[in-house]
Formats: structure tokens, sequence, C-alpha cells
């Protein structure tokens, strides 16, 4: 069973929903920006995300405040969630052309990180309707979830292409849900017709080309691509525009090997939200890729 579309005149926020985009260890600022629509006073019925804002969406979905969800963050560290593989399996699968091999990192201890933290286990258990989007790779299509178990959709959500392995959920392998989607809109503006959408949406940071790595050149693939698909979809949300409030702060870098900036970025999606929101334009002048 999957959520009810939200009704205008039940809970708090009415028929406003929030959507958090991908972007690479981007949960510190969505935990920032979460923490400020919380002080503003800003309900919501329903909230996406997609990769790391598929982490905060459940979290905060699920009945987590902001704070905790900051505090759990600042004390995470790599050893945490990086269950490298090794390199033993990558070398094997060399040996077969690379079959069997879809990242350096399993993915149990994310998974697991979810579960342990979350305050209800299933979609149709969250106080707020939940959406969450992964690359279904099976199908070559972008699949947004919104019922089952969430800690597994999330997790297949942030599966960063030879980073994070594939999850395979029913059959299907799943990749980022920031792949194809970075910012899931569809499918929860059409369930839930929201009087208003807000959109935290954090740029894709560019990477000199005397810098780069095959994660780079890939990334930045994605990100071009990733640009073209989403002036496509806005075109296409022509007749929700004008409801859709925009909210782009600049955040600093944070990699897995380097979580100095987390406060800092927390902070930093915190003021610029509390600065904007009540003013952000409904429709962006551009969005920075």
């Amino acid at each position: 069973m999957s959520p009810t579309p939200a009704d205008s005149s039940a809970g708090a926020g009415g028929r406003t929903a929030i959507v958090l985009s991908a972007g690479y260890f981007g949960f510190f600022a969505h935990a920032g920006f979460m923490r400020a629509v919380e002080e503003l006073g800003m309900g919501y019925r329903a909230i996406s995300g997609s990769s790391a804002g598929a982490i905060v969406a459940a979290l905060h979905a699920s009945g987590v405040p902001a704070s905790e969800i900051i505090d759990l963050l600042l004390i995470i560290r790599r050893r945490d969630f990086w269950d490298g593989a090794g390199v033993l399996p990558a070398l094997k699968a060399l040996l077969h052309r690379g079959r069997g091999w879809t990242g350096l990192i399993k993915g149990d201890l994310l998974e697991r990180l979810m579960d342990r933290h979350l305050r209800v286990s299933t979609f149709e258990l969250c106080p707020r309707s939940l959406y969450v989007t992964a690359f279904n790779l099976t199908k070559g299509t972008d699949e947004t979830f919104y019922s089952g178990t969430v800690a597994d959709k999330v997790r297949a959500s942030c599966s960063y292409p030879f980073l994070l392995a594939a999850k395979v959920i029913n059959g299907s392998a799943y990749w980022d849900g920031g792949f194809l989607s970075k910012v899931p809109i569809e499918t929860l503006a059409a369930r839930e017709r929201p009087d208003r959408l807000l959109v935290h949406y954090l740029p894709t940071r560019r990477t000199a080309p005397q810098q780069w790595s095959p994660f780079n050149l890939l990334d930045t693939a994605m990100t071009a691509a990733r640009k073209e698909i989403e002036e496509h979809r806005l075109n296409a949300l022509a007749s929700i525009r004008e409801k859709i409030t925009w909210v782009v702060p600049a955040v600093p870098p944070i990699s897995p090997r380097d979580f100095s900036n987390a406060r800092a970025a927390i902070d930093a999606a915190y003021e610029h939200a509390m600065q904007s929101l009540p003013t952000a334009p409904s429709v962006p002048r551009a969005l920075a890729t």
C-alpha cells in the first residue's frame, strides 16, 4: 500500500512538498536546510530525495528532527559506511571482462546505518509521505519508490557508479538516483499535487582537467547529460513551475576522506535557507551544474 496523496486540509504544511537534490556527500547541506525549514515553521506533507538527498529525506520523513540528523552526521566517520570489498574482487572481475563487480564499497554498512536510525522501517509508516528515486539499471530508467521498506531503497539511491556497488531489489539492479534524476520532482508532484514545492538544489562541482580521475571523468559526463535532462524535465513541468521555489546554496566541498567541512556545509546551507526561503524565486535564473 502506497501513501495517500496529501489532502490540502490535512496536517501541518497543507500541500507543501520538499525536494532534496542529489549531490556528492550533500547530506550535510540538506540537513542544514531542513533545520531552517523547521525553525521557520514551514511544515510540509511530502518529501522526495535522490542520492544524498534521499538520506536526509528518509530520516526526516520517518520522524527524526533536523537537529538529530545533524548530530548523527557529525559523528559519522568513514569506517561507519566504508565496507570496502578490497581489490581482489575487482581483479577477479577483470579476468571475466569486469563481470560481477559494480563498486568499491559493498553498501551493507550504509543500509544498516539507515535502518538503525530511521524511526520507522516502511514508507507507509512515515508521518510524512516519502519518495526515493534510484536509477534502474536493468530497465534503463529512473524509478521512484514510495512503498515497502525504506533503508534498502535509500541504499539503492546512493549507489554512486563504481564507488558503491549496485543494489539489487526484486531482480533489478539500481544505481545512484542522481544518474538521471538529480531533482526528483515528477512522481511527487503527480501524486501529491502540491500547492508549493521547495527544492534544495546542490550544484555539482567542476573538477579541473589536471585533477581528473576515472571517477571525475564519469561525473563530468554525468553532469553534462543531467543538465540537458533537467532542462527537458523542467519544460515538461511548465504547468507547475510557478509553484516551485529553488534554494541553491554555496557550500564547501566534502569527500569520503575529508569531513572537515561538514559543520561549515551545514551552517552555510542553514544560513542561506534562513535568508532566502521567505523571498526565494519561484523560477531559477539558471540551474548551476
